[in-house]
């Protein structure tokens, strides 16, 4: 199932937990505030080659992903 919101979901809509991870491309400059994100699991890595239908989000307790809804109608003005 793929589950589209146009913003961070607060619960999981796999499993309902609140552990909702942002997912981080490219190549992150690495520093202790990152690290420890990623320890507390407040963001994941999502890897280098990045493509317009990428997640933004991640369930860190089913690992769920979750996609950012593109509204292709809306004015850009």
């Amino acid at each position: 199932m793929r589950y589209e919101y146009s913003r961070k979901p607060r619960k999981c809509p796999s499993c309902k937990t609140k552990n909702i991870a942002s997912i981080l491309y490219g190549y992150p400059a690495f520093s202790p505030e990152l690290e420890t994100d990623l320890k507390e699991k407040r963001g994941v890595l999502g890897g280098c080659c990045v493509t317009p239908d990428d997640p933004a989000w991640q369930c860190t307790a089913c690992d769920a992903i979750i996609f950012r809804k593109i509204d292709f109608n809306a004015s850009i003005w």
